[in-house]
């Protein structure tokens, strides 16, 4: 029986030294594969990060560019408003005037009919 209990355990440590060399030989596969992946990896990356940073300078520049465009719009509509409000200072400084002149120039025409009609029906 102590025979049998030492093959059995010789068979024992022959099977965890066999799964402790498959370990051993399916790591190293998985480090190899890993640094393979690694290194393919890194290309992909590098070029990832300068994409990236492209990305990031054109949007800064859309930005600016676009607030450039904004501040440009606000001039012309500051600019607009002040045509138009020298529009209407011009339209009242010459409107009062030619009003009056008009009503002036109705007032007598009015009376110079009224009064030519009055001379014509006697």
């Amino acid at each position: 029986m102590e025979t049998v209990l030492a093959l059995a355990q010789l068979l024992a440590l022959l099977c965890v030294s066999a799964l402790c060399i498959y370990l051993i030989v399916v790591l190293k596969q998985f480090k190899k594969d890993f640094t393979e992946l690694n290194q393919h990896s890194r290309p992909v990356l590098e070029n990832l990060s300068f994409i990236t940073e492209k990305l990031k300078s054109a949007a800064t520049k859309i930005d600016e560019q676009v607030d450039i465009v904004k501040s440009s719009l606000e001039s012309v509509k500051v600019v607009a408003d002040s045509v138009v409000m020298f529009e209407q200072r011009v339209q009242e400084q010459l409107e009062g005037p030619i009003m009056q002149v008009a009503s002036v120039i109705g007032s007598t025409i009015s009376g110079i009919t009224a009064f030519m009609n009055r001379y014509r029906n006697p």
